[in-house]
């Protein structure tokens, strides 16, 4: 059963062994969470508010430095941002990265209707690369791609099996194909776009 509740999320980027990541942490009225889901890593340092759709609560543990840490994290069905404030982070202590811990298992929570599950993900995840497809095909899987090609808005699926994947798309996006992040829809515009442009004037007058 999932919960929905307002708050902010502070979230911190990581520069790990695979790349950098992210990771939040959740302040809400019911309590403090911390957030390692995939869809964080599209989004820049900084404090965001909005609505939380709490899947799942539980407790995880890992050491670092010799030290046992044990957290209190909630796994997101859906976030709906109103109002983010991107801004430098204070430094954390590290951390290991999600994509390297092993997938929770099934019986541990299942998942609400707003997470894609096995048979509902979007066909551009689940395309077969094809041999002389370019690069990008491959990446983002022929209905993304053909978005990408004719420079239309993009969205990705942070449900994706591998996280690291996902984080490749985000990485072209933003540095190969000069495209940027709007968090209130959790869509990636052109850069050039008149819809991003309009983002940031929005932004520039508030």
């Amino acid at each position: 059963m999932s919960v929905t509740v307002e708050g902010s999320l502070r979230i911190k980027r990581i520069q790990g062994a695979n790349g950098p990541f992210c990771v939040g942490d959740l302040l809400t009225e019911i309590g403090e969470f911390r957030v390692k889901d995939p869809v964080l890593d599209q989004f820049e340092e900084g404090v965001y508010t909005g609505r939380y759709i709490i899947q799942r609560i539980f407790s995880w543990s890992y050491t670092s430095n010799g030290r046992l840490v044990v957290e209190i994290r909630a796994r997101l069905a859906d976030l709906q941002i109103d109002d983010g404030t991107e801004s430098t982070v204070p430094d954390a202590p590290a951390e290991p990265d999600p994509a390297d811990e092993q997938s929770q298992p099934a019986e541990e929570g299942a998942e609400s209707p707003a997470v894609a599950r096995e048979d509902d993900k979007p066909a551009e995840t689940a395309s077969a690369p094809v041999a002389d497809a370019s690069p990008d095909r491959r990446l983002f899987g022929d209905e993304l791609y053909a978005l990408v090609v004719e420079r239309k808005p993009v969205k990705l699926d942070p449900a994706i099996d591998d996280r690291k994947r996902f984080r490749e798309q985000r990485n072209r996006l933003k540095s190969g194909l000069d495209y940027a992040f709007v968090p209130e829809e959790q869509t990636w515009y052109p850069a050039e776009s008149e819809q991003y442009q309009a983002y940031l004037a929005g932004k520039s007058e508030a």
